[in-house]
């Protein structure tokens, strides 16, 4: 019975840890004019992770958001330079995964006569969170002038499903109104 009711509690949690979204915080320099930019490019990504210690460098998942994110800049009229020194805004993002850990504690039931019987022990659940920073940069000044962060639990059979999603909820609000 008690091995029936850690194995239920188990699954809950990996359900509700596998449906949870991508939380988004977005921060932008409200002085900005962003009607004023047409065009963008990315920075290259040598140079953009160089910089990030944890970030991921694998080439298959910056293609990936380069792919996500160039359709959703287009859709908002702008539209890709052919060189960063032509760009009005430069494109730099990185990602990262970090593994995690959640403990969940016991659980109790109280029977008959008030006895307290413990239903279930507490457990540790191991996952992978993953990170993707956004930044738009104005080329001109070298000043960032909107940030997007999106991180969530990745999902372990389809990892790309979490990047697609990650990149159109940043992108959701940019550029601000």
């Amino acid at each position: 019975m008690v091995k029936k009711f850690c194995f239920v509690g188990i699954v809950l949690v990996l359900i509700l840890l596998s449906c949870s979204s991508v939380r988004v915080m977005v921060n932008y320099d409200e002085t900005v004019s962003f009607s004023n930019y047409r065009t963008f490019r990315f920075v290259s990504p040598r140079r953009q992770q160089n910089d990030r210690p944890g970030a991921v460098t694998n080439p298959l998942i910056t293609g990936d958001v380069m792919r996500e994110i160039r359709p959703i800049m287009e859709s908002k009229g702008f539209s890709e330079a052919t060189s960063e020194e032509t760009a009005d805004l430069l494109v730099v993002f990185y990602a990262m995964i970090q593994n995690r850990s959640d403990y969940v504690p016991p659980t109790y039931t109280v029977g008959r006569w008030g006895r307290v019987r413990r239903t279930s022990p507490g457990h540790t659940i191991q996952y992978r969170e993953g990170t993707l920073v956004i930044d738009i940069v104005d080329r001109q000044k070298r000043e960032m002038i909107w940030q997007g962060i999106g991180r969530g639990v990745l999902d372990r059979n389809d990892p790309a499903e979490n990047l697609v999603e990650s990149v159109q909820e940043i992108l959701e609000s940019f550029p601000p109104q």
